[in-house]
């Protein structure tokens, strides 16, 4: 027993000095031109891939991901995040990022072997020692889902030419700063759950902005999209849709919102008397909400509900008391007022 217990020992031991002489030593070649050794891949996928299977979550919890609006903000997303690497329908990538070690499959391949549950994990976790990030924003995992519609879409045969009208350029005026486009793309061009910028005015959205640039506010979409600009370049973005006049038809609110908006606490103010309507809406710290998205608003509110947006105390105590039926009551009412900023609004 001595006998066999010294020589593990021994085996321990040179494997032990084995691994530090790979470390210390340099033994390990990690040139990207050599590749794995033989077998390696074939580990590092499987495990992977049961890795994947294990922690995604049930099929049964996958919404409903059909929704043309959700598919367009996942695509203008990936536009920028992730084609670099993986590409679109109908383009083809760089020799540089065809050398990665390892190639990251064109985006087709990618989805063609994962269900939308596993693409939720995968987009919003990243993949170890694969190049494949993390989600930027850890609390905001509802976020990963237009991705995965627009992940769905290639995997059930996206044409090229869908891609193409699915991120054309937004529309700006003669005049306006770099970058309008690209923000139009998402806040003009789709018709539920993007915010309207035009009825804010500078300062709120200049400090939203740069929180986002800076990652101080949370949203994976949104910190990609501004850290694509410098300061000043916001400041430039910020002042031109501050300066945009509202336009929309109102529709009759409903009373029920009205009420709840009017209704506040000795810890709690009213929603109005932040948000308007009224003379508050011209201060620019608090962001106007009428004619604001409805879908927008419901997210916001249930995010605030659930502490998974922070930032203010106050949101989320005002949130955390009330129910799915109240919360769509008030973005309705909300989304029904004429929209307005600034003195006019009073």
């Amino acid at each position: 027993m001595r006998k066999v217990l010294l020589t593990l020992a021994a085996l321990a031991g040179l494997g032990l000095a084995g691994g530090a002489a790979v470390v210390f030593l340099g033994l390990y070649n990690v040139s990207a031109q050599s590749g794995h050794l033989p077998g390696v891949a074939w580990v590092l996928h499987t495990t992977f891939r049961n890795a994947v299977e294990l922690r995604a979550m049930p099929p049964d919890e996958v919404p409903d991901l059909f929704s043309p609006d959700l598919v367009a903000l996942g695509a203008r997303h990936y536009a920028t995040a992730c084609a670099p690497c993986h590409s679109v329908p109908g383009e083809a990538r760089t020799a540089t990022i065809r050398s990665m070690v390892p190639e990251p499959p064109r985006i087709e391949e990618a989805v063609a072997e994962w269900q939308p549950n596993e693409l939720h994990w995968i987009v919003y976790n990243g993949v170890k020692m694969s190049g494949m990030p993390a989600w930027p924003a850890v609390t905001r995992e509802e976020e990963v889902w237009p991705v995965v519609a627009y992940l769905a879409a290639i995997k059930e045969g996206l044409t090229v030419e869908e891609q193409q009208a699915l991120t054309a350029p937004g529309e700006a005026p003669e005049g306006s700063p770099p970058g309008a486009a690209y923000c139009s793309g998402c806040h003009a061009l789709i018709d539920s759950g993007v915010p309207r910028l035009d009825i804010h005015e500078a300062p709120f959205l200049l400090h939203t902005l740069s929180e986002y640039r800076d990652g101080i506010r949370q949203s994976g979409i949104m910190q990609q999209a501004a850290s694509r600009f410098s300061p000043a370049q916001l400041e430039e973005l910020a002042a031109f849709y501050a300066a945009m006049e509202p336009t929309g038809p109102a529709s009759a609110p409903p009373e029920a919102g009205a009420q709840l908006a009017a209704r506040g606490t000795g810890d709690v103010p009213a929603c109005t008397a932040c948000h308007g309507p009224g003379a508050s809406e011209a201060r620019g710290d608090f962001p106007a909400l009428a004619g604001q998205d409805e879908a927008f608003l419901v997210t916001q509110l249930r995010l605030w509900r659930s502490g998974e947006r922070g930032g203010s105390e106050l949101m989320t105590q005002a949130a955390e008391d009330l129910d799915d039926a109240e919360i769509e009551a008030l973005a309705a009412w909300y989304a029904a007022l004429p929209p307005a900023k600034g003195p006019e609004a009073e």
